[in-house]
């Protein structure tokens, strides 16, 4: 490519960002847009306007943790939503060292249920509990991090007998008497 092409492609693509930027959209109109999708069960058309918010704001923490999410859950693109969600913790550290910490400590737990989900997605069933139970440790009380554990089917104590495997026939029907006596 000649010189003068490129400076006529820059001139353009200049153009064409001066004429979007006056319509686009903020990060937190993105969110909630996205957030409103999602309870409404539209993962879809959630993942697609994700697409677009990252496309503008590539390092934005919050847009990229919900769409490596969606990258692992609705693309299926696990490796890359993993990816993402680790990316997008890590900017959120960098922009937890140049802020107040009461302005992004109360992201971490969503960051690591995405996290957690995109994990499951992928077929890794420790690393997601392991994010899961962080982002726990972060909130306790956080009921989409709790709804995700009793959706994965996660158990809260230590089999009967500890030195015998789950599995083990003893350990399984003495779980289940002791479980029905709990009732």
């Amino acid at each position: 490519m000649k010189l003068h092409d490129a400076v006529l492609l820059a001139v353009h693509a200049r153009k064409l960002q001066k004429s979007v930027e006056p319509n686009t959209k903020k990060p937190d109109e993105y969110f909630r847009r996205v957030k409103a999708l999602l309870r409404e069960g539209k993962q879809k058309e959630a993942f697609m306007l994700l697409q677009e918010a990252v496309s503008i704001y590539p390092n934005e923490p919050t847009l990229m943790s919900y769409y490596g999410y969606l990258l692992a859950t609705v693309d299926r693109k696990y490796r890359m939503g993993i990816d993402t969600c680790l990316k997008a913790m890590k900017n959120l550290k960098t922009l937890e060292k140049n802020c107040d910490k009461r302005d992004v400590s109360g992201a971490y737990p969503v960051f690591y249920c995405n996290l957690g989900k995109a994990y499951s997605a992928a077929g890794k069933r420790k690393e997601s509990l392991d994010a899961l139970n962080k982002g726990l440790s972060c909130d306790p009380g956080n009921s989409d991090i709790k709804k995700e554990l009793q959706r994965m089917g996660v158990r809260r104590k230590k089999p009967p007998i500890p030195f015998l495997d789950r599995s083990n026939p003893i350990n399984k029907y003495l779980g289940i008497a002791l479980y029905r006596r709990k009732k």
